[in-house]
Order: structure tokens, then sequence, then C-alpha cells
């Protein structure tokens, strides 16, 4: 995938509102989570990390400079385009727990 698809792919999350950041209460933790063709996926722009497949297998690998959920939350920032979503933080292990497992039921 060219770096011109990830961004058009980037570019569509953010456009279909699939980029969210959930904010805890009252800690104020954040998470963000894009909302991808196969589950749901945990970004960590500043640690430049995803947890997604593609980004395990081929931005690992060095076959590719990033993953599109990765670019998503970046521009999405930029752009100032993203769902905040509040959560008490008592949701906080739970919401992770499923994305780390893969579950695509979060609350």
């Amino acid at each position: 995938m060219t770096r011109e698809e990830l961004d058009s792919k980037a570019l569509e999350a953010i456009r279909e509102s699939r980029v969210k950041l959930y904010i805890f209460k009252p800690s104020g933790r954040r998470i963000w989570i894009v909302v991808g063709r196969h589950g749901r996926y945990l970004v960590l722009p500043r640690a430049e990390y995803c947890t997604c497949n593609d980004f395990f297998f081929r931005v690992m690998s060095g076959e590719k400079p990033s993953c599109y959920h990765l670019l998503a939350v970046k521009k999405a920032v930029e752009e100032e385009s993203y769902s905040i979503i509040e959560r008490e933080d008592t949701a906080y292990m739970k919401i992770l727990e499923d994305l780390l497992k893969g579950e695509d039921r979060i609350r």
C-alpha cells in the first residue's frame, strides 16, 4: 500500500467518524481507538503503535511506514476531527481488556 493509499484510508476513517478519543473520569486517562474493517484498534500515537495485524506484520517488519489507523489518529488530532467519548474510570480496564482480546463490543 502506498503512502497515498494510507492517507486516503486515514481520511476516510476520519470522515466516517471512526476515530475515537475515550476520556475517563475523574482520572483524565485517555485512549485512542480507531474502528477498522476487522475490529477496533488501540492506537498509541506518541509511541507510534497500533494493535492491528497490519502494524504487527508489516510496519514492525519495515515493509510499510505505518498503518492507516495510526495516521488517522494523527490527522484527526491535526484537524480536530474525532469523537470524544467520556466514561467513568471503572470502565477503563474493561475497555482495554476487550480491545486486547479483540472484542468488538466496546461500550
